[in-house]
């Protein structure tokens, strides 16, 4: 799995391309925590190059969700895949984040 952060607007956004599953779930547990650190609270999961999330990868967004949100902050996800956002919301998932189609649905939040 691969991470990259950029800006857009107020929001910091992490690029996600690969697998979010086992080992690799801890990577990105470090970037979310690195961008706590950093005062980056507004992020958003840009998740249209992840392939496959397991369980362990959607316990760790959710473990994510609340740290942000504890630190007063937000975390969104955007462009699911097809497949992810079927396990999301077969599993109720979907209504614990938001999860916006594309950018341009940013500049509003």
């Amino acid at each position: 799995m691969e991470i990259k952060m950029r800006m857009s607007g107020k929001w910091n956004v992490l690029d996600i391309s690969g697998h979010i599953k086992g080992s690799e779930v801890s990577h990105f547990r470090a970037a979310i925590q690195k961008a706590i650190t950093e005062k980056k609270l507004f992020l958003v999961a840009n998740m249209q190059d992840v392939g496959f999330i397991d369980s362990s990868g959607v316990g760790m967004l959710i473990t994510c969700h609340q740290d942000l949100k504890a630190a007063g902050g937000q975390l969104i996800l955007m462009r699911l895949s097809d497949d992810i956002y079927d396990l999301f919301e077969m599993t109720s998932i979907d209504r614990l984040f938001e999860i916006v189609d594309n950018e341009e649905e940013l500049a509003s939040r």
